[in-house]
C-alpha cells in the first residue's frame, strides 16, 4: 500500500522536530543533495506481522527502488523478532527511515514516547547485500520487548538487544549458526571487566554496556538450559516478561524484569546471576565456556559437553 496518513504525518512532523533538537543532526541528511521528484514526498507503508502493524515512514530523499528494498528488509527483520518472542513485541510501531549520504544502514535508535518509534538512518546507495547483512534494525526492534530501565542499567537493554539480535537473525536464517558463534567468540571478551570495574550496575563503559550485557544474557541462557532442559532458556524467560505486560511502553526495575523472567521458566537463574554481577567485577573463563559449548576456531563441535545446549540456543 502506498498511502499518506495525514493525521499521523502531522503527529510525526511534530515528533521529528523534537528528534532534531535531541540529536542536533539535520533531519533528512545533507541539504545540498535535493531529492528527485519521485523522492520529494513522504511515503507511508503499512506492514502486518504476527501480533502487530508496522507503519513504515519513508522521509523525502529515498527513491522508489530503495523504498521497495527497505520495505522487504523491515518485513524480514520484524518477522525474525516476532518469531523469537512468539509475536512482535508491540501491537503498533512506527519505523521512520531517514536518508543519509553514502550507503548502508548507518544508525538506529528507539523511542517509547509519545508512541513507540524506531528511527533508522539509511544511505541512499544501500544495496540489497547491505540490507541482508544489517543487524541494526533487529537490534532496535529487540529493545521493544523489554521494559525501560534506569540509565545506569542500560547494560540490560543494550546487552539483551545485542544478544537477542544475533539469535533472532540466526534462527530466521539471515546469518549462519557458525557465524553467530564465531562473532560471539570474537566480541564477547569486550564485555569482560577491566581494571576499576565495579559491576554491571556501576561500570557504564561501552564494552560493559553492550557486550557485558550480552555476556550476561549468554551465561543466563546456558545456565537455564543446564539447570532445566536444553530446550528452555532465555527466549522463554523473555517471552514471559512480555506476557506479563513488560514491554518498552512501561518502566520496571531490573530486579522485577529478571524475577518475572525467572518465574516464566520456574528458575532463579537470572536473579542469582544479577546478584553476583551487579556490584562487583566477575570474571568469566570464556575459553573454557567455548570448549564446553563446542565453539572452536572456524567450526562447531558436536562432541563437546554442552553441544546440545549450543544447538538449542539457535534451533
Amino acid at each position: 500500500m502506498n498511502s499518506i496518513l495525514a493525521p499521523n504525518r502531522r503527529r510525526h512532523l511534530a515528533r521529528r522536530s523534537v528528534l532534531v533538537a535531541l540529536t542536533g543532526a539535520p533531519l533528512f541528511g545533507c541539504a545540498e543533495v535535493p531529492p528527485r521528484p519521485d523522492e520529494a514526498a513522504p511515503v507511508v507503508e503499512l506492514l502486518e506481522v504476527p501480533g502487530a502493524t508496522l507503519e513504515v515512514q519513508f522521509a523525502p530523499g529515498l527513491g522508489a527502488q530503495l523504498r521497495a528494498d527497505a520495505l522487504l528488509w523491515v518485513q524480514r527483520g520484524a518477522l525474525a523478532v516476532a518469531a523469537y518472542f512468539g509475536h512482535f513485541p508491540l501491537p503498533q510501531v512506527e519505523v521512520l527511515l531517514l536518508p543519509a549520504d553514502g550507503d548502508g544502514v548507518q544508525a538506529g535508535v528507539s523511542y517509547a514516547e509519545p508512541s513507540p518509534l524506531v528511527r533508522i538512518r539509511l544511505g541512499r546507495e544501500t544495496t540489497q547485500a547491505q540490507f541482508s547483512a544489517d543487524w541494526i534494525l533487529v537490534h532496535e526492534m529487540a529493545h521493544l520487548a523489554l521494559p525501560r530501565v534506569p540509565r545506569s542499567q542500560d547494560w540490560l537493554h543494550e546487552g539483551f538487544a545485542t544478544y537477542v539480535e544475533a539469535l533472532a537473525r540466526g534462527r530466521a536464517g539471515m546469518v549462519s549458526a557458525l557465524d553467530v558463534w564465531q562473532a560471539w567468540r570474537r566480541e564477547m571478551p569486550l564485555g569482560l571487566p577491566q581494571i576499576g570495574d565495579r559491576g554491571l550496575d556501576h561500570t557504564p563503559t561501552w564494552g560493559r554496556t553492550y557486550w557485558g550485557g550480552a555476556l550476561f544474557g549468554l551465561l543466563a541462557d546456558v545456565g537455564m538450559r543446564k539447570q532445566g532442559t536444553p530446550t528452555r532458556g532465555l527466549q522463554h524467560a523473555l517471552q514471559g516478561v512480555l506476557a506479563a505486560g513488560g514491554d518498552y511502553r512501561v518502566a520496571w526495575p531490573v530486579a522485577r524484569i529478571l524475577a518475572t523472567a525467572d518465574a516464566a521458566v520456574g528458575q532463579t537463574t537470572l536473579s542469582e546471576l544479577y546478584a553476583q554481577m551487579r556490584d562487583r567485577a566477575v570474571m568469566t573463563d570464556l575459553p573454557a565456556l567455548w570448549r564446553e559449548l563446542g565453539v572452536a576456531d572456524g567450526e562447531l563441535r558436536d562432541d563437546a559437553p554442552l553441544a546440545a545446549v549450543r544447538r538449542a540456543i539457535l534451533s
